[in-house]
């Protein structure tokens, strides 16, 4: 079974630590992120219900809302080969094509990035990390959000 690494483009002479400066933005981004994907939800359903009702949309605004209907068909091709493979060699034989299958496929390995509590810093051991600047991040209006609640 093969495996592809990535190596990281810093030579380990250049690795130093990972700030956490660099941690909280990240998490701040991730839970930003995640909120605003909440709410595009939220507003997607609400823009399709006022579609659907036969609402107009203004022409004041400098972009305006395509809505494109289209039929999407969803194939299950694993288990569509499996039950070929079942009519061509029977049930015992196509569990064995579907284990060396499996085991033969390229595996990738990836890293996740997960954000969780650090129990130094919430025991108070840790530091506290230093004040930064605060950045800039476009929040909806004030409508906009309450319609996500």
């Amino acid at each position: 079974m093969a495996i592809a690494t990535v190596t990281p483009a810093v030579s380990p002479a250049q690795l130093t630590v990972i700030t956490s400066e660099e941690i909280s933005r990240y998490a701040e981004i991730t839970a930003q992120l995640s909120q605003l994907e909440a709410l595009q939800k939220t507003l997607r359903a609400e823009l399709l219900d006022l579609h659907g009702a036969g609402a107009e949309q203004e022409t004041s605004s400098p972009y305006l809302l395509a809505f494109v209907d289209r039929v999407r068909r969803t194939v299950d091709w694993k288990n569509h080969a499996l039950q070929l493979a079942t009519k061509l060699y029977g049930i015992e034989k196509a569990e064995q094509w579907k284990l060396k299958v499996e085991v033969a496929a390229p595996a990738q390995a990836i890293t996740q990035i997960r954000i969780k509590p650090n129990p130094e810093y919430a025991a108070n051991v840790a530091s506290p990390p230093a004040k930064r600047p605060v950045a800039t991040v476009w929040m909806p209006s004030e409508p906009l959000a309450k319609s996500g609640d």
